[in-house]
């Protein structure tokens, strides 16, 4: 039996870096990741083992040095790969000083890793993980009300509500699919939009994507914003990676991973209530008027990062993915967050 296809998984600390290496090796993919520094080797394999991956598989897991802001290491990490899973990308805690701080590292960073693919000659496709943040923002007023987005939109960066993250997104990928239509060459592009991701973490070095429901937990904040989720089970999001990186029809396509739909961050605190008990104790009841918060946000840095979300409730579609990759979200909101919740409580990441 030939020997499996040889997959590199950029920044292979990430929340669904380490998830996607989880499910090719389910499938018995051949593996290869970046970390900003070999240090962080121990740490995937930690992480590896908490998923269940038997140790043989472990053991053969390549990790290689590669920084998206420099050039060195990428030559390297890409012989012999025939797929790559780009999901590196910088995601802010706070709000940046300017908004080149996030734009430039997303876009020169996919910049760097479709060049070193397309250099390689092996790697047939490259699969980038942008994001719905890359879809759907500053189109206010512009789509009737509960209006579901599709792969055909971009948020519009020409809106003063677009704010630096879904333009460092947006750019980003559009940067992308112009390099692949102008240098590409024979490389192929698929690329993922995901929604808010959640489900169980496997360490401790939790990501910005599970802050809301951390924060949550801990009691970080006396009250609830009014912000709406669209969430999909990392889990799910890591398989539907692999059916892009595989389905000859996915070639030149873009994907947006949702699962079951929305939810209000206040729906996501009675969860942790019902599910937890005494463990939610420091949750928050109380829903703060968005002119509180809006007020706040004149104080508090971080806060300027959810304001101009207050109150709207962004719909997705997944119907794209379901008939091109026969893709099917198998967690339902619920589900996924508090897979997250438990998973952060048992690997002693929130302090409750």
């Amino acid at each position: 039996m030939s020997e499996k296809p040889l997959v590199l998984v950029t920044g292979g600390t990430g929340f669904l870096a380490i998830w996607v290496i989880v499910h090719l090796y389910k499938k018995d993919y051949r593996v290869r990741t970046t970390v900003r520094s070999l240090s962080r080797a121990d740490g995937i394999k930690a992480q590896l083992r908490e998923a269940g991956i038997e140790e043989s598989k472990i053991s053969s897991l390549e990790v290689y040095e590669a920084d998206l802001l420099k050039d060195g290491g990428w030559t390297e990490a890409m012989k012999g790969v025939m797929f790559v899973q780009h999901v590196a990308s910088p995601f802010p805690s706070s709000l940046p000083k300017h908004e080149n701080d996030l734009i430039i590292p997303a876009r020169d960073g996919t910049l760097r890793v479709l060049r070193a693919a397309r250099d390689a000659k092996s790697v047939h496709r490259v699969v980038v993980t942008s994001s719905f943040a890359a879809i759907a923002y500053g189109h206010d007023n512009e789509y009737p009300e509960l209006y579901k987005y599709t792969e055909k939109e971009w948020s519009n960066l020409e809106s003063k509500d677009t704010s630096a993250y879904p333009k460092s997104k947006t750019l980003a990928e559009q940067a992308a699919w112009n390099f692949i239509e102008k240098e590409g060459g024979s490389l192929e592009l698929t690329v993922i939009n995901p929604v808010g991701i959640f489900g169980p973490v496997l360490g401790k070095d939790v990501g910005t994507s599970a802050r809301a429901v951390t924060e949550l937990l801990e009691g970080s904040v006396p009250g609830i914003p009014q912000l709406s989720f669209q969430v999909v089970d990392v889990r799910d999001c890591a398989d539907l990676h692999l059916r892009a990186m595989k389905n000859p029809n996915a070639k030149g396509e873009r994907f947006i991973g949702v699962g079951e739909g929305t939810i209000w961050m206040a729906d996501i605190a009675k969860l942790l209530r019902k599910n937890l008990g005494d463990k939610a104790q420091k949750v928050p009841k109380f829903v703060f008027p968005n002119s509180f918060v809006r007020i706040l946000s004149l104080f508090m840095p971080v806060v300027r990062l959810i304001v101009k979300e207050l109150g709207k409730e962004k719909l997705a579609s997944n119907a794209k993915a379901k008939e091109i990759l026969g893709w099917q979200w198998q967690y339902n909101n619920e589900e996924a967050i508090m897979a997250l919740a438990n998973s952060l409580i048992k690997l002693g990441a929130v302090k409750i």
